[in-house]
Parts: structure tokens; C-alpha cells; sequence
């Protein structure tokens, strides 16, 4: 009998240790489970964090790409009108010209465009980068020469008669001016176009 007893209180001993040791593994169980949830969590957080970050990188790139491009288009249509502005003020010097007597008009539509084209630049040089900048400030110094030309023709005009060689020689002046506006034009509107086209920044 009292082997009995010892032998089931053994079981029951066993019994409980089986039970404990059950519940123990089944414990560590869910706790590895548990962090291994955690960690899935924590990565898919830090995933959404990142694609949250280039998402907001790639639309600062869009709005600064027409941002830049407004900026460059309004350099390029302010040069536009000095250019013409210019050679429309070089013309109205000229002998027997229809709008001699607007010349002053004229020559006051030729100064303010040119100083457009020139406040302009400033926001271009802004915004960079550094070969569009060089490229605007060519464009700039090719506008002054074009105006400093016209300007030259009146004085020319004034001083007295001018003879049809005058006009001949001052008529290929400044169409040289025109033209090499028209040129360094051209080059700054292909470095704006390579700067835009460049690829959105890596994440």
C-alpha cells in the first residue's frame, strides 16, 4: 500500500513537472513568437518611414524641376524681347526710319527690357546651377553689348549726316550683336534643358 501511495504520488509529482515544462516551452514559445511580430512590425515601419521619405524627396524634386523651369523660361523670354527691343531702337536711328519720332519711346522700351532680362538673370543664378549660371551671365553680357551698340548708332545718328556706307556698317554691327545673342541664347536654353532632364536624386 504504501508503495502504491509513493508510486502515485510520483505520477502526480511527474505530472505536475510535465505540466510546468509545458507551459514553460509554450511560454518561450509565444514570447519568441511575439518578438519575432515585433520585429516584423518594426521593419515594416521603418519600410514605410523610408518609402514615405523618397516619396516626399521625389515631389521637392518635381516642384524644384518646375520651379527651375518657370525661371528659365522667363530668363529666355525676357532675353527675347531685349534682343528685339534693342535692334528695334538701332533701327529707329537709322535715316528716313518711320519711328524717328518715337525714337525716345523706343530707346526707353530698349533699356527696360534690357534691365528685365537683367533682374531676371538674378533668379536664374538663384536656382543654379553653376553652368546655367555662367550660360545666363553670357546671355547678359551679350544683351549689353547689343544695347551699348543701338545706343552708339543714335550718338552716331545725331553727331550729323550718315551716308549709305554708315548704314551699311552699322546695319552689320548690329546684326553681329543680334546674332550672338541669339547664339549664347541658344547655349544657356540647352544647359537649362540638361539641368532639368538630369535624373531625380538616389533615396
Amino acid at each position: 500500500m504504501a508503495g502504491s501511495l509513493l508510486l502515485s504520488s510520483m505520477g502526480m509529482v511527474g505530472t505536475l513537472i510535465g505540466s510546468g515544462l509545458t507551459g514553460f516551452l509554450a511560454l518561450r514559445s509565444e514570447r519568441a513568437n511575439q518578438q519575432a511580430l515585433d520585429r516584423q512590425q518594426e521593419r515594416r515601419s521603418r519600410e514605410r518611414e523610408r518609402l514615405q521619405e523618397l516619396d516626399l524627396r521625389l515631389e521637392h524634386h518635381r516642384w524644384r524641376r518646375e520651379h527651375r523651369k518657370a525661371i528659365y523660361e522667363q530668363f529666355a523670354l525676357t532675353s527675347q524681347t531685349a534682343r528685339i527691343a534693342a535692334l528695334d531702337y538701332h533701327r529707329c536711328c537709322l535715316p528716313g526710319a518711320a519711328e524717328a519720332a518715337q525714337r525716345e519711346e523706343i530707346r526707353q522700351r530698349g533699356r527696360l527690357a534690357y534691365r528685365e532680362a537683367l533682374q531676371t538673370s538674378y533668379a536664374v543664378e538663384l536656382q543654379g546651377p553653376d553652368e546655367v549660371a555662367v550660360r545666363v551671365d553670357e546671355c547678359i553680357a551679350s544683351l549689353r553689348d547689343l544695347l551699348t551698340c543701338a545706343e552708339q548708332h543714335e550718338a552716331r545718328a545725331t553727331a550729323g549726316p550718315l551716308s549709305s556706307v554708315d548704314v551699311v556698317e552699322m546695319d552689320e554691327q548690329i546684326t553681329a550683336h543680334f546674332d550672338d545673342a541669339q547664339r549664347v541664347l541658344r547655349l544657356f536654353i540647352r544647359a537649362g534643358r540638361e539641368a532639368l532632364d538630369r535624373p531625380t536624386p538616389p533615396g
